[in-house]
């Protein structure tokens, strides 16, 4: 389902004056009064922000991925497994956060300062709160995944959620505005930062202590530039109307956000406590560049979904008619790249060394369920757009339970087992299964009992893309598993990447009449 907004990256850039109800209010005029140059500007100002929330998803995803998989290849699966089963631990506080406040005040009509001031002091409270429970639990997290060593590495990553919790007003304010070049600034420059930290002392070989450092120079530097760029300042006062203006939508917001975040991390959770730190690891790097790849294409327009979608929450036509060309764009750019990622699975994972070759076949079958975000992402900002984020966190939840029940017959199933590739591919199975049930539930729930559009012609277009990934990852996938191809696992990258591209970008621009008519136009100004 994967219907939360990822907010985890944020800013840098000089941002105007905020201190003025007119500057963070609605972000058009009533549409009766817009001149032609009036209704241009919201346009101009989305695509502004889809491009630069793009250049910031694909910045931070790659930088960290690069360093990711350079740690992985210097590191090994089970110091991976072991910080990534202590991440999730943290995290969990780190949604609360940002769902709590964040969404509230980008999806909010008309709000004031004292709003900002309000859910600047809720969060600071709370996240110093949740910082000191965080540090006394991290001994029964350790206990639950029968790693001791994950005592102290849980208690050095608290920090992080006190630096998050000094993001979250400061960059809703740059997503209400949909801001976002200086929020894809600032995150390269944390990412780039954090990396050399972490590889440096990677080489030192300080191992699963390297992989801590990364995380923690990350959110700091990016706290502190964040503060540095940004003008708006809260004032040393906490107005008690504002905050429960606020606590009434956010606290439906947080619940459904940490549900969304528990339900697609249940697998993470299930393969530390059955399987352990090494099949963790191997699972971490198999879902790794699925992941990137649904962040960059789809997660990147979820960014400036909720903004823009809420901007039209008065006018559900509109936003029925915006809806489908968002996921238009979700499916085009997201579809046929995670095709070409399926088809170079096996041999880009074999280039880390052997060890890692077990993840081969689980990176396959997780980009299932990236498949399944490109049309589920957007799902969830719908929703709260419209002011129902209790049907999100509903869902949420129901999702949970369903992960557990089948995480857990998996971990029962294969409990005791040594097969590293049977256990990652077990639950990469288990999490697509559970993945398109609910994404399916959703889209029923949003599109026909909610926003009453045609299911179809908002799906109908994305046809074409998921043709142009299923053959383009068949093609290389036939060749490879009948042997009709053999060379060096680089060769093999090559010529299935080259092949998967060539067929998945012939197909779309022969199916889509929109991408291909968009090009056309492209390569006709130059």
């Amino acid at each position: 389902m994967s219907q939360s907004v990822d907010n985890s990256v944020d800013p840098l850039d000089r941002t105007v004056d905020l201190d003025r109800t007119a500057e963070i209010s609605a972000l058009t005029p009533p549409p009766a009064v817009l001149s032609e140059d009036a209704e241009e500007a919201p346009r101009n100002r989305l695509k502004s922000a889809i491009f630069w929330s793009y250049a910031l998803t694909a910045g931070r995803l790659g930088t960290t991925t690069i360093v990711t998989f350079v740690l992985a290849k210097m590191l090994g699966p089970h110091a991976l497994g072991v910080v990534t089963t202590a991440l999730l631990f943290v995290m969990i506080t780190q949604m609360l956060l940002q769902q709590t406040l964040l969404t509230t005040i980008i999806q909010r009509e008309k709000l004031d300062p004292d709003h900002l001031d309000a859910g600047f002091w809720l969060v600071i409270c709370g996240s110093l709160a949740l910082t000191a429970l965080a540090a006394s639990l991290a001994p029964l997290w350790a206990a639950f995944n029968n790693q001791p060593q994950l005592t102290m590495i849980c208690i050095a990553l608290t920090p992080m959620i006190l630096l998050q919790g000094l993001t979250v007003v400061p960059e809703a304010i740059l997503r209400r505005k949909m801001t976002f070049r200086p929020l894809a600034i600032r995150t390269l420059i944390a990412t780039a930062i954090g990396g050399v930290v972490g590889i440096a002392m990677a080489f030192a070989g300080y191992q699963a202590w390297a992989l801590v450092a990364q995380q923690l120079v990350t959110a700091g530097v990016g706290a502190i530039v964040l503060w540095t760029v940004t003008d708006w300042r809260p004032r040393w006062r906490l107005p008690r109307q504002a905050a429960k203006d606020l606590w009434g939508f956010s606290s439906q917001t947080a619940l459904g956000g940490v549900g969304v975040f528990l339900a697609i991390r249940m697998d993470v959770l299930v393969i530390g406590k059955f399987f352990g730190a090494n099949a963790t690891g191997l699972y971490r790097i198999a879902q790794r560049l699925p992941d990137m790849l649904t962040e960059v294409t789809s997660r990147s327009l979820q960014q400036v979904s909720l903004p823009e979608l809420a901007r039209l929450q008065k006018r559900p036509v509109e936003l029925g008619d915006r809806l489908a060309k968002m996921l238009h764009v979700s499916a085009v750019t997201g579809l046929p790249a995670l095709g070409i990622l399926a088809a170079t699975a096996k041999p880009l994972v074999a280039l880390l060394g052997p060890e890692w070759s077990p993840a081969g076949t689980g990176m396959q079958l997780l980009c299932i369920v990236g498949i399944v975000n490109v049309y589920g992402v957007l799902l969830g900002p719908a929703l709260q757009a419209v002011g129902r984020p209790g049907i999100n966190t509903a869902l949420s939840w129901f999702q949970l339970a369903v992960g557990v029940t089948t995480f857990y017959y998996i971990g029962q199933l294969l409990n005791g087992s040594t097969d590293d590739r049977a256990q990652v591919a077990a639950i990469a199975i288990g999490m697509s299964a559970v993945e398109l049930s609910i994404t399916i539930l959703m889209m029923y729930i949003t599109f026909v009992r909610v926003l009453k559009v045609n299911t179809w012609q908002i799906l109908g277009p994305t046809v074409p893309a998921f043709v142009a990934g299923a053959v383009g990852f068949l093609v290389p996938f036939l060749i490879d598993r009948f042997g009709l191809f053999d060379g060096p696992w680089l060769l093999k990258l090559v010529v299935y990447g080259v092949l998967a591209t060539g067929i998945s970008g012939g197909l779309l621009l022969a199916l889509d009449t929109r991408t291909r008519g968009m090009v056309m136009r492209k390569l006709g100004k130059k």
